[in-house]
């Protein structure tokens, strides 16, 4: 193996490494009781510079919620798989280095896909379950819901459905376009890595 691919092939394994330390440091950031230990203060000289230039990226916050740290890790993702593409063929190879930019950018589409599939299926059990809908957590998630659920309902002009309804019929929109997108990705992904160049 020529020297140029022994060296891709660490600076893969390093970037794997830190892909690693930063998805400790975002979990971390979950729990606030652990946010001022030692630890937690060394992963953020080290992960934030680079977690923090992601965080201008608007539309990836929704409601609350910060997507951008799988952002973040796809690129790191990308730029490993992409190290490890060329050390395989021994070869730089456009189709697969733009195959794998579009997996990194449906990976985190369907991610936040199956994130809302969740909050929606949570919010369902609860309206079937007669739960509280006034109540703090509920109205929240009511917010994260109401964009991707307002754009469905869009398809459905004067007709009127009960709230029940159109979650299951948003839930069950968002788990096709999930489907087909993973089938219509995957078979783009396939193509474009045949590709001579």
């Amino acid at each position: 193996m020529a020297p140029i691919l022994w060296i891709f092939r660490l600076i893969s394994w390093v970037i794997s490494i830190y892909m690693f330390v930063c998805l400790i440091r975002i979990i971390i950031t979950w729990f606030p009781g652990a946010r001022n230990s030692k630890i937690t203060g060394y992963l953020s000289k080290v992960c934030d510079p680079y977690l923090n230039l992601f965080r201008k990226i608007s539309f990836l916050h929704i409601a609350n919620l910060d997507f951008t740290p799988a952002l973040a890790l796809g690129i790191l993702a990308v730029v490993s798989n992409l190290l490890n593409s060329i050390v395989a063929n021994g070869a730089f190879r456009i189709g697969s280095t733009i195959g794998s930019l579009i997996q990194l950018l449906w990976s985190i589409t369907s991610s936040i896909i199956t994130f809302f599939n969740i909050i929606i299926a949570l919010r369902l059990i609860a309206n079937a379950l007669h739960k509280d809908f006034s109540s703090g957590i509920w109205s929240q998630l009511d917010k994260v819901i109401y964009p991707v659920q307002k754009t469905v309902m869009s398809i459905f002009k004067g007709k009127t459905f009960s709230y029940k309804a159109q979650l299951g019929i948003t839930l069950i929109a968002c788990i096709l376009v999930q489907i087909i997108g993973s089938w219509l990705i995957g078979l783009i992904v396939l193509l474009l890595t045949k590709l001579p160049f």
